[in-house]
């Protein structure tokens, strides 16, 4: 039978209170409560949810228009069989299609259709507003700046969600 942990210890409260562990609850915290806020808000603006919302940008910010399915999984927080799953969803709802790449057929391109341009336009408008109320509003320029600049550097430099002229 395994034993009760001592709660007590004089170890304990200065290990959960180290500023590594504060610092990936504060930042888990905020994502869920964002992800929560903004899906509920996309959803009753435009009816599109908060994860094709996600994909769609992907796309239509991808220098080609279109992303594998690899990709769309690497820069999401989706399983390869989620993506697939995901993928589903937005080509069921008419926002996406796939296309096959003419030199590799293991690979499966997504692209946006007319129908998902246009949500995702609509979409858009309504999403910069509530980001802009639980978000941007709360954080000064440098606050966003710095932000941007430390989130990339924990993405290894990603620039996935970078800023990109389409």
């Amino acid at each position: 039978m395994a034993t009760k942990p001592d709660l007590e210890s004089a170890a304990c409260p200065k290990i959960v209170n180290d500023e590594r562990i504060v610092l990936m609850g504060l930042l888990t915290e905020a994502t869920a409560r964002l992800h929560r806020e903004l899906d509920v808000e996309l959803e009753r603006s435009s009816g599109m949810p908060l994860g094709f919302f996600d994909v769609l940008v992907r796309i239509r910010r991808s220098p080609e228009g279109r992303l594998t399915m690899s990709e769309v999984a690497k820069q999401t927080v989706y399983t390869s069989g989620g993506t697939t799953r995901l993928i589903d969803r937005i080509a069921d709802a008419g926002y996406v299609q796939r296309a096959n790449c003419p030199s590799d057929r293991r690979t499966t391109y997504v692209e946006l259709t007319a129908k998902g341009l246009k949500a995702l336009d609509a979409a858009m408008v309504a999403h910069l507003v509530h980001l802009e109320t639980h978000l941007t509003s709360k954080l000064s320029e440098t606050e966003r700046s710095v932000l941007i600049a430390a989130l990339t550097k924990l993405n290894g430099g990603s620039t996935s969600c970078a800023r990109s002229e389409v």
